[in-house]
């Protein structure tokens, strides 16, 4: 009797059913429903971070240009910025505001998935202080 039950439950199981299948890939719709907007927020946050990172590197060698000559430089090429390659952002930006500097980074056109109405700003005074924000 006991070969009989084996038979019954060994031999008719071949493969999976549809109900099996469609519970499988609902489930995993659901992982991904709560993974994908995670990923993306972590993605974000880290080309946030790399903008920062030249952002930083940029104010540190505009004051000491502003220690050295007591003004600023609006252009930026005298400071020696050299933005590292391959970066999702563009060339930082150097305007002058009133006595202060600009130094803006905004998203290229080329590289996704930054878009060109993306940017990252700060904003140095002469009395030493700086503010910055971002668009994205």
């Amino acid at each position: 009797m006991l070969s009989w039950v084996r038979k019954q439950f060994h031999g008719s199981s071949k493969g999976f059913t549809l109900i099996e299948l469609v519970i499988v890939l609902a489930i995993v719709g659901i992982l991904l429903a709560l993974a994908v907007p995670r990923y993306l927020a972590a993605r974000k946050s880290a080309y946030r971070s790399e903008a920062d990172t030249v952002l930083q590197e940029a104010k540190t060698m505009e004051w000491a240009y502003y220690q050295r000559f007591n003004v600023f430089d609006t252009s930026g090429t005298s400071i020696g910025l050299t933005p590292p390659g391959g970066m999702h952002w563009a060339a930082p930006d150097f305007g002058a505001v009133d006595g202060s500097v600009m130094i803006q980074m905004t998203g290229c056109a080329t590289c996704s998935p930054i878009a060109t109405a993306d940017s990252v700003w700060i904003l140095l005074y002469s009395d030493g202080s700086s503010a910055g924000g971002s668009s994205f």
